[in-house]
């Protein structure tokens, strides 16, 4: 196969026998030793400036300074596979030059792992399960109080409203199976209302009448069953 680029080059010596077409076998001509020297110079500019895209880089116990690994700075050359050492969590793998305690490390065969300040914290195994050592949170999404209110679930879990209107909490909007959190809903004045679209399905089978008074505080946990179906429970007055 003639040796159009970096990536053609064989790490058996004597299968290079050309560089770009020009002949370097044994017997060749002289010339052919000024050419074919210029041809490797151009494979070499052309991988240095991205043209010419690396197939595969081996990294194991180096690194690489100042290189964007997705491109190079005009944005066209990249790397397709990158292959790096198991690491351990107190030595990862891919870390950051000033804080290698923390990154990510192959825990284990088809796993990987995060740890932070040398600590495992995730880790995902080949069955898909994701063991997390710590606690979780997520925000709160403040809502605008309104007639009609949407919440959109790709932008929280939980959300929090004080109500000023009456209301009617609508179906939301990208919906996410499996998801679960809570709506938390304080009364302004009071004696605003609140009602719910059809997604949303209660115990009973009968939507709760939202507390009253003024600065009341009634909560809806909910858990996303299918696309177009929230179970939901509701603590009213916690107080």
């Amino acid at each position: 196969m003639s040796k159009n680029s970096v990536n053609d080059y064989s790490a058996t010596a004597d299968s290079n026998t050309d560089v770009g077409g020009i002949s370097i076998a044994e017997g060749m001509l002289p010339s052919n030793v000024n050419n074919s020297l210029r041809e490797i110079m151009s494979h070499t500019a052309d991988w240095v400036a991205g043209t010419t895209a690396l197939s595969t880089i081996n990294i194991d116990g180096g690194a690489i300074d100042g290189v964007n690994i997705g491109a190079n700075s005009a944005g066209t050359g990249a790397f397709s596979t990158a292959t790096f050492a198991d690491g351990s969590n107190s030595a990862p793998s891919i870390s950051n030059t000033g804080d290698t305690d923390t990154g990510f490390y192959f825990s284990g065969a088809d796993e990987v792992s995060l740890t932070t300040g040398g600590t495992q914290r995730l880790s995902v195994n080949s069955s898909g399960h994701l063991n997390h050592n710590g606690s979780a949170s997520a925000d709160i999404a403040p809502l605008t109080s309104a007639t009609t209110i949407t919440m959109d679930f790709d932008t929280g879990q939980n959300f929090s409203v004080t109500l000023s209107h009456n209301t009617t909490f609508a179906n939301p909007t990208n919906i996410n199976v499996g998801q679960s959190g809570s709506i938390i809903i304080t009364q302004s004045s009071g004696s605003n209302t609140a009602s719910f679209g059809s997604y949303f399905k209660f115990g009973g089978g009968t939507a709760p009448t939202l507390s009253t008074t003024a600065s009341a505080v009634d909560r809806i946990d909910y858990f996303v069953v299918s696309a177009s179906l929230i179970h939901a429970v509701v603590s009213i007055n916690v107080s």
